[in-house]
């Protein structure tokens, strides 16, 4: 049984537990269920808005360098797009992720910078999209996104981004009334680090931050793991945990934040002495910054694709985690941890998938969480090389103790090397079903099922 590691934030060192096994939960009735898939062009994100319509993302134009958004209303009508913007000295964009809340959305876009070198740098576009005052656009270059968080109540939107070429990284943010606002932060080190980070309805922020590398088998340089908070009004920044892995790496893969409590999901690495002999663990931190639980995985697998991190108003943690078992292939889990709940209980979502393309860069799992417990997850099923290709989505809701109930499920034939993309308001959720031609492009097949 897969077990879990109940640890004191400080040392990271416990005893272990065994993990509590989810119930299956209420399935809600077929008529609630998800719409038919919709087909739609090129690099398309859908994002499903609570007053019915759907935002439809996506890029075209000379070097898909530009922008457009085109909405679907509810009664099913396409509208005409519209241009969002052209983004300059740059090729290849594609829609990354997207947040939403109370009606507005946010959207990461990635692009290639054009450079004419084999290898160009990346740079991202930040967009924000509110009721009042439509579409905001800021633009980031020579950076990756790190995370992209909206507050529970919309007050709030915060970008992460990770810098290629040693600068600082940025958390910037954004507010209707207030615009943009840019904080950095130098990396750590000589190796450069990571870094994710959420944002309250106050402005307040948390970052976790993860460094290392293995030089050479056997032996690791710079591991370490820092938990930053900022205070809006104070505008500062205070340390609230910081420790070395001398023996290991760390790497955030998500963080969120709502009220005063946080939830972040993170892997830590260990060399087996082998060449490419990688493990990894994922480690879940919950509770309040100053002092967070931290529970992780007793058992080591050969590798974390992706990962997602949720904390609901009851400040239930959700996290999910995409990890490739001995067998070579990636089996998708999703934990939830109550307040009042010594340790998580984990769901095991059974099926598993073969290391795609997709797989290998992080998306062929994805799980959209709402500040009310609302969430949509999505994940591929290819266990065998010469078996067919399906993907399971689900809706849900996580109630204050925990439980995953109101399960709405779906599986869709796809074709191969298929991504997937989740996101989830307070009252919709919607998934996007795409595809990759190697690590980079992205198909001209797309498609996306709506929750209503």
């Amino acid at each position: 049984m897969h077990l879990l590691r109940l640890l004191s934030a400080p040392a990271l060192v416990g005893v272990v537990v065994s993990l509590v096994l989810a119930p299956l939960g209420a399935v809600a009735a077929a008529e609630d269920g998800w719409s038919p898939l919709q087909d739609a062009s090129g690099a398309t994100l859908a994002v499903a808005l609570e007053d019915g319509t759907t935002a439809l993302l996506s890029v075209g134009g000379p070097d898909d360098a530009t922008i457009f958004d085109q909405r679907r209303t509810a009664d099913g009508t396409l509208l005409p797009p519209t241009l969002v913007t052209s983004v300059e000295r740059a090729r290849s964009c594609r829609p990354a992720e997207a947040v939403t809340a109370r009606g507005s959305f946010a959207v990461a876009v990635e692009c290639r910078t054009k450079t004419g070198e084999d290898d160009p740098p990346a740079t991202l576009v930040e967009l924000v999209w509110t009721q009042d005052d439509g579409w905001v656009t800021r633009v980031e270059p020579e950076a990756e996104l790190g995370s992209l968080d909206y507050s529970a109540g919309g007050q709030y939107v915060a970008f992460a981004t990770n810098s290629e070429y040693g600068e600082p990284h940025h958390v910037t943010s954004y507010h209707p009334d207030l615009g943009w606002r840019d904080l950095t932060r130098d990396e750590l080190g000589l190796t450069g680090d990571d870094i994710v980070a959420a944002i309250s309805d106050s402005g307040n922020v948390v970052a976790v931050r993860g460094a290392g590398f293995e030089d050479e088998p056997g032996y690791w340089f710079g591991g370490r793991l820092l938990l930053e908070t900022y205070d809006d009004v104070a505008g500062a920044w205070t340390r609230r945990h910081d420790r070395s892995h001398p023996d290991g790496g760390i790497d955030p893969l998500a963080v969120d934040l709502v009220g005063r409590r946080f939830t972040a999901t993170i892997v830590r690495s260990r060399s087996t002495g082998e060449l490419d002999g990688l493990d990894d663990r994922v480690v879940v931190l919950s509770g309040r910054p100053g002092d967070p639980r931290s529970s992780s995985a007793s058992r080591w697998s050969r590798w974390v694709l992706t990962g997602s991190a949720a904390t609901t108003r009851a400040g239930v943690a959700v996290a999910s985690w995409h990890a490739v078992d001995r067998r070579g292939t990636a089996k998708p889990w999703l934990a939830t941890w109550a307040p009042k709940r010594p340790r998580p209980s984990v769901t095991d979502l059974r099926w598993r998938t073969t290391l795609t393309d997709g797989a290998i860069f992080g998306r062929a799992m994805d799980v959209s969480v709402s500040a009310n417990g609302r969430g949509a997850l999505a994940y591929v099923r290819h266990p065998r090389e010469e078996g067919p290709w399906t993907v399971a989505g689900e809706s849900f809701r996580v109630a204050r103790d925990g439980r995953l109930t109101d399960r709405v499920p779906a599986t869709w034939a796809r074709p191969a090397d298929t991504i997937v993309t989740s996101v989830a308001s307070a009252r919709t959720a919607s998934i996007t079903l795409g595809g990759m031609i190697g690590s980079e492009f992205p198909t001209l097949e797309t498609s996306y099922s709506i929750l209503p």
